[in-house]
């Protein structure tokens, strides 16, 4: 048991202050114990600061089960942790506030019935319950809204410096007053400790199902080879980093490919997998980089296939299409992360990641036609849920990734996501489609021969894949099931339009790989990661998940072909699979 003075909350400060992040993430997890047992707590977690500060940071990083833990994870995990003990602080302070008056008054007078009514009423025409809902359902609601309205009485800080409490105590986070799970989309009442954006049920289905790509459940075979697309940042970077802690030999694409390398140098456990590692500099803005890379990646997989000898073949094993265009990066932004290259390039030395090639960083790809120059507003651009960049084409294409730090700002213009159909530059439309569309089909024609194997008999629903192309796209590609639904609403038909054309590469050659090579094709969309400048202070600035999460959601139909030999194609997957998403059947 604790000792009385760690328990005050006068005394949680001075502990915060001079004790270690291991010794304060112990005292977490005893507190954790402590609410589990019913039983008082200390006010640590009510003092302490936020994950995105250094003392967060390594406290998250003592919390969590494995030092390798991204930061997704990481933060989740400690966010969750703080957030279950600061909910039981509020509602124990709460709680003897309604006891005391408890203990005055035990009746209700008629005026009391009267408005308890009215509410019951409100919330039944707000259909946040029906004559159904059970009286503990309205309960546990109705408390949660309570404890949103009335934090925590501040008196017990009377004798705090102010300062200290302003700067030092996080202050609990509003939230809506109604909200639905993530996942089912249920009315969220009792939100998972460590996943808030969904109910408790969904949330450790989530975990359960994004942990099958990590290292502790996923052992491929040091053959393995996957191409990944846009790896830079975000979800390929995250996805890339799953496959190598898994074991397998990866080759990652990107635009910006020694600042690619720098960043997975910096991973502390870089050493045991940076020889599984390849980085090639691909613009899929220009079409001549789509089939250099192709090139590229044949040669690597040569290289490795000579090196496993035994006459070993030359094969992949795994293609993401990741990359992909939503916004477009301003010219400013482009020329100081082509200028970041070639620094990169002079003051360090060639590693063994880089397949250096005949590549080199361009603005805008150095592929704008003639007759687009002066169709677009120079926009502001920013990386999509998906991914981190684009492709080449011969006409000009465009990414959508955070390529530099930079403290320079420049002058806001409307983003394409909230682009009508007369506002989009056509040098977008022409960029959108030759990355998200163009060159996903070129990788999987080109590719395609060198995956999976001819089968020697036939092939059924328990035949484990041999191979797996997987195709990252979003809602956007999907038709509704109503008009002018929320999801389009006149808004960037140009990406709408080639999310349909990505979705469709797996709806019409999904069957004939599997038949032909046994190679698994599907259509991934790991959700709601990131958003366009216009709506990042939406939900408090908050998104449901985050990249580890949605990597785990790419890497899924793999992870369930190789621990339990299911077979998954021909598919739109949304949350692992457990949502059925018929792309194309809309209204009917």
């Amino acid at each position: 048991m604790p000792s009385p003075a760690i328990l005050s909350p006068l005394y949680a400060p001075h502990f915060i202050a001079t004790e270690s992040a291991h010794e304060i993430s112990n005292r977490l997890r005893e507190d954790e114990t402590l609410i589990s047992e019913g039983k008082p707590c200390s006010w640590v977690a009510w003092h302490l600061p936020e994950y995105n500060t250094e003392k967060g940071f390594e406290i998250a990083t003592h919390i969590s089960p494995l030092p390798t833990l991204g930061h997704d994870l990481k933060k989740l995990i400690y966010d969750g942790l703080l957030n279950r003990i600061r909910r039981h602080l509020r509602n124990a302070v709460s709680n003897e506030k309604i006891s005391r008056e408890c203990q005055e008054q035990v009746s209700l007078d008629p005026s009391e019935l009267s408005i308890a009514l009215k509410v019951l009423n409100q919330l039944q025409d707000a259909k946040v319950i029906d004559s159904s809902t059970p009286a503990g359902t309205i309960t546990a609601w109705l408390e949660q809204q309570v404890d949103l309205l009335n934090p925590p009485s501040q008196d017990i800080f009377s004798d705090t410096d102010e300062t200290t409490m302003n700067s030092e105590i996080p202050k609990p986070p509003t939230r809506p007053q109604r909200r639905l799970c993530y996942i089912c989309r249920l009315v969220l009442v009792n939100p998972h400790p460590t996943q808030p954006s969904m109910c408790i049920p969904c949330g450790d289905f989530n975990l359960a199902s994004s942990l099958l790509s990590t290292p502790e459940k996923l052992s491929l075979p040091p053959t393995f080879t996957a191409l990944v697309t846009g790896a830079r940042v975000n979800l390929g970077y995250h996805t890339t980093l799953r496959l190598l802690r898994c074991g397998a030999r990866v080759i990652a694409t990107t635009r910006y490919p020694r600042d690619a390398v720098a960043r997975y140098l910096r991973e502390t456990d870089s050493a045991e997998w940076r020889e599984r590692l390849r980085i090639v500099g691909a613009d899929f803005r220009c079409a001549v980089d789509a089939f250099a890379l192709v090139h590229e990646t044949k040669k690597c997989l040569r290289a490795w296939a000579d090196e496993d000898g035994g006459n070993a073949e030359m094969r992949l094993d795994l293609l993401v299409n990741n990359a992909a265009q939503t916004l477009t990066d301003s010219v400013k932004k482009e020329e100081r992360a082509a200028i970041r290259e070639e620094n990169l390039k002079k003051t360090t030395n060639s590693t063994s990641l880089l397949i250096e090639g005949s590549y080199k960083a361009r603005v805008r790809g150095e592929a704008i036609p003639k007759t687009l120059e002066g169709t677009r507003a120079d926009s502001v651009t920013f990386t999509d849920n998906n991914s981190e960049e684009l492709t080449n084409t011969p006409s000009s294409l465009i990414t959508t990734e955070d390529t530099t730090t930079s403290n320079e700002l420049e002058p806001y213009t409307k983003s394409s996501w909230c682009q009508s159909i007369f506002e989009i530059p056509y040098e977008d439309v022409i960029s959108a489609h030759s990355v998200n569309a163009f060159v996903p089909l070129i990788l999987c024609r080109e590719l395609l021969p060198l995956m999976g194997t001819p089968p020697s008999s036939p092939l059924y629903p328990s035949t484990p894949p041999a191979a797996y192309i997987i195709n990252v796209s979003s809602r956007e590609g999907i038709f509704e099931d109503r008009l002018a639904s929320f999801s389009k609403r006149g808004k960037h038909v140009h990406t709408n339009m080639s999310k349909v054309a990505l979705n469709m590469i797996t709806e019409t050659e999904a069957a004939t790989a599997w038949k032909t090579r046994g190679v698994a094709m599907n259509t991934v969309d790991p959700g709601y990661m990131s958003a366009a400048p216009e709506y990042e202070d939406s939900f408090d600035g908050l998104r449901p998940i985050g990249w580890e999460d949605g990597a785990g959601r790419v890497l899924w139909p793999v992870a369930v072909g190789v621990l339990e030999g299911r077979c998954v194609w021909g598919r739109f997957l949304k949350h692992y699979g457990v949502v059925n998403v018929d792309p194309g059947v809309g209204r009917g």
